[in-house]
């Protein structure tokens, strides 16, 4: 059930028990709450933010910037009930076998899980979000058929095909509204900023004996749980441990801890333009395709071959388009947004309502005749290389001397690229553009790579909102902060679910591995409550 704290009369602050504590109500937050509840255990979970999803700034949750600017920072995070699944794309695709493995380029330890450890988990989770299409583990010979030319490109270059959720479903707080609403058992605290995680030291491991958390305007919760779970995104959930590893008088983690170090995102580029010769063609060798209700867009991986041949990190090739803003489509899209929770700005003129019947019209038609999303003619066609940035000590998230309104310390930002992630980049550019131009795709599309000054400039890259490495999991805390279980060293009781536990970044976008590892927390939780 909901409550919010700002509504709250008492003087007193509220006390509560559970077996379970939540920090965090976003994507995994929520998700592990309904794991949780559907094997009978009781759960309070903390939300920074309202009902309805806000920007960092509006919760007071600002990050000081020391290092290049990491986009992220403001505009891939919201607070509310949701979190970033208010904002998400919602594209679905788990990392790859090797990813898991050691790796040439990566260079040090790889996960403390393999592959196989989460199968069973990608299948619990495409259950409950009701994906009906073939899972990770099952080749679906018909989708590749629906790519056979981008499948037979080059040997270095492999196609995989991920999925999108519905926009009605990106936004779990929609999702899970009315179990929200309705279960007792889930008690769901708005409003409510953590401020202190109070920790009892142990002879061998301390344990954490009570949360904290204030409302805007002073209002108090005391939470007591057998277990908390910090799933407040990566960000928040490294400045909360950093926090509360600072406030431990002993036996805290110490500057050689991995803690807050390592900070990467994948990175981003737009590496070349499409011209169209044949725009028909080029839809149906490129678009994204339907099965099933789902969309799902191609992406071009280097081969675990390649990378081990060429000291590569993981990295895809994949399609974008861009309109100008003002189209039918684009206002097709945002009523779409506006059905995960996003603000519909564009105004209903007869003008472009016009446009927008049109463009319906080609996209209903598109989609029942072709199975696949049409593309507007006016489009840029744009090539999208993404990579997977070397780990860096030196890149690291610490505490800042500046403080919120309600004390903390906020977060610093330190970000930084290796030299070696631009010649990544180069590298898989010419690899693509070498592969398209010398194939049937050439008579279709010409590829124009950008200048290379536009792709070796820091200026060009971006984050893609894909935070990780700053509370990596391992198999010690001599090189890791939490291990296999998503169990924080030293505690009894403290656990982390976020893309921050990842290691590595992979080579997928890191939602649908992360909800993975949460269902599979879920599990080790409840056997532990039952021991």
């Amino acid at each position: 059930m909901l409550h919010d704290l700002v509504k709250l009369t008492e003087a007193a602050p509220v006390q509560r028990k559970a077996q379970i504590c939540i920090i965090g109500a976003g994507t995994a937050g929520l998700f592990l709450a309904q794991r949780l509840r559907q094997r009978g255990i009781r759960v309070v979970l903390l939300e920074a933010g309202g009902q309805k999803s806000s920007p960092p700034e509006a919760v007071g949750q600002q990050c000081v910037q020391r290092g290049l600017k990491y986009r992220g920072a403001q505009s891939g995070r919201a607070f509310g009930l949701g979190g970033t699944s208010a904002l998400w794309g919602g594209q679905f695709i788990p990392l790859t076998p090797q990813d898991f493995g050691p790796r040439k380029a990566v260079g040090f330890e790889p996960w403390p899980l393999c592959y196989d450890d989460l199968v069973p988990f990608f299948s619990e989770v495409r259950e409950v979000l009701g994906l009906l299409t073939p899972g990770p583990a099952q080749k679906d010979d018909r989708i590749e058929k629906r790519f056979r030319q981008l499948s037979k490109l080059d040997p270095d270059l492999l196609l995989r095909v991920s999925e999108w959720l519905p926009f009605a479903k990106r936004n779990f707080a929609q999702l899970f509204a009315q179990k929200l609403k309705d279960d007792p058992e889930l008690e769901v605290w708005l409003n409510a900023t953590v401020t202190v995680l109070e920790v009892e030291a142990g002879d061998a491991e301390s344990r954490l004996r009570e949360v904290r958390a204030k409302g805007p305007h002073g209002q108090s919760l005391r939470i007591c749980a057998q277990h908390v779970v910090v799933s407040a995104g990566a960000l928040e959930s490294t400045r909360l441990i950093l926090e509360m590893n600072e406030s431990v008088a002993a036996g805290g983690m110490d500057e050689s801890s991995p803690l807050g170090r390592h900070f990467s995102d994948h990175l981003s580029v737009t590496a070349g333009k499409f011209r169209c010769v044949d725009s028909r063609g080029f839809n149906h060798a490129i678009g994204p395709v339907f099965q099933r209700g789902i969309m799902r867009t191609p992406r071009l991986e280097i081969s675990p071959a390649a990378q081990a041949r060429e000291a590569l990190t993981s990295a895809f090739a994949h399609f974008t388009f861009e309109t100008d803003g003002t189209s039918g489509f684009d206002l097709v899209r945002s009523w779409l947004r506006k059905r995960q929770g996003e603000a519909l700005n564009e105004e209903l003129t007869p003008a472009n309502l016009a446009k927008a019947s049109r463009d319906m019209a080609k996209l209903g038609f598109w989609k029942t005749v072709h199975r696949r999303l049409w593309i507007p003619n006016e489009a840029n066609l744009l090539l999208q290389v993404d990579i997977e940035q070397i780990p860096n000590w030196e890149s690291r998230l610490t505490l800042a001397d500046e403080r919120d309104a309600y004390g903390r310390k906020r977060l610093s930002i330190d970000w930084r690229i290796h030299p070696e992630d631009m010649g990544a980049i180069r590298q898989v550019a010419h690899k693509v553009s070498h592969a398209w131009q010398n194939s049937s795709l050439s008579q279709v599309a010409n590829l124009e790579l950008e200048p290379l000054d536009q792709i070796d400039g820091f200026d060009s890259l971006y984050d893609v909102y894909h935070p990780t490495g700053t509370l990596r999991m391992g198999v010690s805390p001599r090189d890791s902060v939490v291990d296999k279980n998503l169990r924080l060293w030293g505690f009894q009781n403290c656990y982390i679910s976020s893309t921050a536990v990842f290691p590595s970044a992979g080579s997928a976008n890191p939602g649908f591995t992360h909800l993975a590892l949460t269902a599979r927390l879920a599990k080790h939780l409840a056997e532990r409550l039952d021991a």
